[in-house]
């Protein structure tokens, strides 16, 4: 080691090869390398321990003379005191690394694995599919790049008030996934997070009252609905069809895929159902239309290899939702994609359908003994009603001047439809400003 000069930026400009100690700072030099490069250096014995520490801060003069005795100083201080700064520079990355979005990662790990509740139960893809949705749309945007160790309650109440204020049944469910992810990590359970304590612990003091929903649209506004889906994106306007034409439930219909449909009928399959029970809907010819997809998802995500999230949906079903107050010229009444099954199912007396079929197009169970002693499994009488359904929805569409915007078949497609069993088929009329429920007559 050469004789210690004073450190001036001139001084380090001049240098030679080789090592050069800080006259000032204990362990501080500064190491001129063969190309004329100088970098920052420290190197000292940790007391009462007797391994040396050596660490590199940087080059000069990106690091300047000032920046480089705090850093060396701050070194002899951990030291000095028998503590070694490569550990606690470890800890400081590990730490850095552990964000939301990060733990996030390892906790959806844990939850495909059945290591995320105490149950050790393997969760359904509806459900993991559900607690993707409630991060991706409600956690993600505000909480992701966040050091998961920095968040504290009030991060979480905040986020769960805000989104109270536009859906508080939402809330509740957002509440309640914060509860369960950060008491993952706070637990035996999330060893990797080692989060000391649970900021969301008292997250469900904030539930927001849920009433019973009876919200389903008339007649009138389905019309109007139809009117305003018809200025959608064709992939959501796809969509918001099929999910009146079905009575499907959100989830079942944004993440269909192709394989599921055959022939007329698409078969929801029980991992992707409520009930585990896989459901059947015959489809007519219009929503066999807005089914059908070129590639492996019927709704995929133009961003990512998946379909596309429910965030977008309820922005379309906004926008719709505006549309159909401006026709109206009064505010309508806010609904959900959920509004939509309830919707199908009302007008089911309507059309003349027997209880047992109307449970059994929405996937309900049967109950009691009937469900131990009856699998007959009515898919003859469901595709009636589904297509007797659709018929009455593209007499809406007709008369409210969308059909061929929304991509409605023509009348003799419906007349000579085919699908009906043997024992139902008709014709069926539809006349422009008929009224909503179709005539029939005998073939």
């Amino acid at each position: 080691m050469e004789r210690r000069k004073a450190f001036t930026p001139a001084a380090i400009e001049a240098l030679k090869d080789g090592k050069h100690a800080d006259p000032s700072v204990a362990g501080l030099s500064i190491e001129v390398r063969s190309a004329g490069k100088k970098v920052w250096q420290f190197r000292r014995r940790i007391a009462g321990d007797g391994a040396i520490v050596k660490m590199t801060l940087g080059p000069f003069p990106t690091f300047s003379i000032a920046a480089a005795r705090q850093w060396a100083t701050e070194l002899n201080r951990q030291v000095e005191a028998g503590i070694d700064p490569r550990a606690l520079e470890a800890a400081a990355n590990e730490r850095a690394k552990m964000t939301v979005e990060f733990a996030h990662a390892l906790y959806m790990t844990a939850v495909r694995e059945g290591r995320a509740s105490r149950a050790k139960r393997i969760n359904k893809p509806s459900t993991i599919t559900e607690k993707l949705a409630i991060y991706g749309c409600d956690i993600a945007p505000k909480l992701a790049k966040k050091i998961i160790y920095d968040i504290v309650e009030s991060d979480l109440t905040k986020l769960v008030l805000a989104k109270g204020k536009r859906s508080p049944v939402r809330a509740n469910r957002l509440a309640a996934e914060l509860k369960v992810f950060f008491g993952w990590a706070s637990s035996l359970r999330g060893t990797e997070i080692g989060l000391t304590s649970n900021p969301a612990a008292r997250l469900t003091d904030l539930k927001f009252a849920e009433a019973p929903r009876s919200r389903k649209l008339s007649m009138e506004e389905i019309g109007w609905f139809l009117r305003a889906v018809a200025l959608e994106p064709k992939k959501y306007q796809r969509g918001l069809l099929l999910l009146l034409l079905s009575a499907a439930r959100l989830k079942e219909v944004i993440h269909a895929r192709s394989a599921e449909l055959e022939g007329d009928v698409w078969e929801i399959p029980e991992n992707r159902v409520k009930n585990s029970r896989a459901h059947r809907i015959a489809l007519g010819p219009w929503g066999l239309s807005l089914f059908r997809s070129s590639g492996g998802w019927v709704f995929p995500s133009a961003r990512t290899d998946g379909p596309q999230t429910s965030c977008g949906w309820y922005k379309s079903r906004n926008r719709v939702l505006a549309r159909m107050s401006e026709y109206a010229g009064r505010p309508i009444e806010r609904w959900t994609p959920h509004d939509m099954r309830r919707t199908s199912r009302s007008n089911t007396k309507r059309l003349k359908v027997d209880f047992e079929t109307a449970e059994a197009m929405l996937n309900h169970a049967k109950k009691g003994l009937e469900r131990v002693y009856d699998g007959y499994e009515l898919e003859d009488e469901m595709r009636e009603w589904f297509l007797r359904w659709e018929t009455e929805i593209v007499n809406i569409a007709r008369s409210a001047g969308v059909a061929d915007s929304l991509g409605v078949p023509e009348p003799k497609a419906l007349a000579n439809i085919g699908v009906l069993p043997p024992w139902s088929r008709r014709h069926l009329t539809i006349k422009r400003g008929s009224p909503s429920t179709p005539s029939r007559r005998r073939a």
